[in-house]
């Protein structure tokens, strides 16, 4: 069965730092800024700042809009990834605390882990998108808020 989901993405960055999960899967270690699939009757701000704090145990306060992609998995992982379909939207996000809360921790099933990524170190860093990585060095008033079909 073919998926084709709406998802959201914080981008959380304190101190010059982009907070991300990490994960194990096909391609070995991969970081993604924290978020996932909308539940129905969630608004996007909604789903934002749960999968936040389920993923990472942060509380966050969910701010402008940053950028949105298409992921298309079979133009990028052909061999295994040609049913399912993500359109995803990164929010800024404020942490409201520096303390984690891990009662509330529900992480994806391949996360093993978050860490908090310096900016001068994610060019070149397994993280996912890889456009992401450059697009946070860009002068924000010209980067582009629609980023495609990347990965």
């Amino acid at each position: 069965m073919s998926t084709v989901r709406a998802a959201t993405r914080g981008l959380v960055v304190a101190d010059d730092q982009l907070l991300v999960t990490v994960l194990h899967g096909r391609t070995g270690e991969y970081w993604l800024t924290p978020g996932g699939g909308q539940h129905f009757g969630e608004s996007k701000v909604e789903n934002a700042a749960r999968e936040v704090l389920e993923e990472t145990g942060y509380h966050v306060r969910v701010g402008d809009l940053a950028c949105g992609r298409d992921y298309i998995g079979a133009r990028h992982f052909p061999e295994w990834d040609t049913r399912f379909q993500q359109t995803e939207l990164f929010f800024w996000c404020h942490l409201l605390d520096r303390e984690r809360d891990l009662s509330v921790l529900d992480p994806d099933s391949s996360q093993v882990g978050v860490r908090w990524v310096p900016l001068a170190e994610l060019i070149g860093s397994p993280l996912f998108p890889r456009r992401l990585a450059h697009w946070l060095h860009e002068d924000p008033s010209t980067r582009p808020v629609w980023l495609g079909d990347i990965n």
